[in-house]
């Protein structure tokens, strides 16, 4: 369904760009650090599996040493 004033491809293009779910299965291990991790810095584990998983596929560079 397109509106009057709106691009018909622009409701779609929105609907494409929202958060996304996935269920994964991961080693005991590495569940138990995350949970500690999430702990420690006073978020979910959902928040922070979404925020490891960007950092790792769109690294940030790193600063040059002096």
């Amino acid at each position: 369904m397109a509106y009057a004033n709106e691009a018909p491809d622009s409701r779609q293009a929105y609907r494409s760009r929202s958060p996304k779910r996935l269920t994964i299965t991961i080693p005991f291990t590495v569940f138990s650090a995350l949970e500690q991790r999430s702990a420690e810095e006073g978020r979910s584990l959902s928040n922070l599996a979404a925020f490891l998983l960007e950092q790792a596929l769109h690294p940030q560079p790193s600063s040059p040493s002096p």
